[in-house]
């Protein structure tokens, strides 16, 4: 019911165009890495799954990397168990891979979900690049995934630090510093745009990486998504045509 009611979206609110799908496996085990966006629910999410069970040759299941609070909602983290999200822990994301799954994260995190309109669509630094060890330690490629769209859904007037109190005080556990200040109750119409770009293979699989160069590739692959996105809004025009 949930896929249905998403795929109302994806094919006739946001009308989403899929870019560079023969670079997504078709069977084993490989990582979505996308930038972050969307102040209110996490459309980019939702879209990136749809778009690999829409488009690809061989539909697959993605299971996305999800933030503690959507793990700790009543009936929410029911919800979002079902349709394939995963908790943002080492474990269950090696569990994934380990299956032979595909597994999706935002290494932006907090910071990129909670961009401000005047930073969209500026890649925030990929944490401190776990995303490349999991993926050189387990083998798997890397698929950068550059998303269009999800950062216009409810721009984001301000963000409240005193907000993330709050949200704190009734789950400690969340680690959100700042929250989004949106003014519109309902996602606007924007088109949207995803692009998978070719795979990033892992240098030495199975094998401990040097931390440095650990830092080196995830701000490589940070740098590709960000300039992957600047080419895209040069040539878009209206963020709804």
């Amino acid at each position: 019911m949930v896929w249905h009611v998403l795929n109302g979206l994806y094919f006739d609110y946001f009308r989403v165009a899929v870019e560079g799908i023969e670079h997504v496996p078709m069977d084993g085990p490989a990582m979505l890495v996308a930038n972050h966006g969307g102040a209110a629910l996490p459309y980019d999410a939702a879209m990136l799954s749809l778009a690999v069970l829409n488009s690809a040759e061989r539909p697959r299941r993605v299971r996305v990397s999800a933030t503690e609070i959507f793990n700790m909602l009543p009936w929410i983290s029911h919800m979002y168990r079902k349709v394939g999200a995963v908790y943002a822990s080492r474990d269950d994301a090696r569990n994934i891979l380990g299956r032979g799954g595909l597994l999706a994260v935002f290494p932006e995190g907090e910071s990129g979900f909670m961009k401000p309109v005047w930073k969209a669509y500026h890649v925030q630094r990929f944490g401190r690049g776990g995303f490349v060890h999991l993926a050189e330690t387990t083998g798997v490629p890397i698929i950068p995934v550059a998303i269009l769209g999800a950062e216009e859904v409810h721009p984001a007037v301000t963000v409240s630090r005193r907000l993330a109190q709050l949200v704190r005080l009734v789950f400690p556990q969340q680690r959100v510093e700042e929250i989004a200040v949106f003014l519109n109750p309902f996602p606007l119409p924007v088109r949207w745009h995803i692009r998978f770009l070719p795979p990033v293979m892992p240098e030495n699989p199975g094998a401990e990486p040097d931390p440095l160069r650990m830092l080196e590739r995830s701000e490589a692959i940070r740098r590709s998504v960000q300039s992957t996105l600047d080419a895209q809004l040069a040539v878009r025009g209206s963020a709804f045509a």
